[in-house]
């Protein structure tokens, strides 16, 4: 999967489908790796960082 999304989508705001009953968050894409995605959450929100391991991402949406 980490092949499959662009570079350009790194700052970027996406949303990350994850888990068995596909829920959702939407944040920025801080990093893209092997084992998972960083994501950052909205401004406005409580500065956090959440970490997705590619085994439970279904899919990862640019933009909300």
């Amino acid at each position: 999967m980490t092949e499959q999304i662009p570079e350009a989508w790194i700052d970027q705001e996406v949303t990350v489908y994850y888990g068995p009953k596909e829920s959702s968050y939407t944040g920025t894409l801080v990093s893209v790796s092997e084992r998972g995605l960083l994501v950052r959450s909205k401004p406005g929100e409580r500065d956090e960082d959440f970490w997705y391991p590619l085994t439970s991402v279904i899919r990862l949406r640019y933009g909300f």
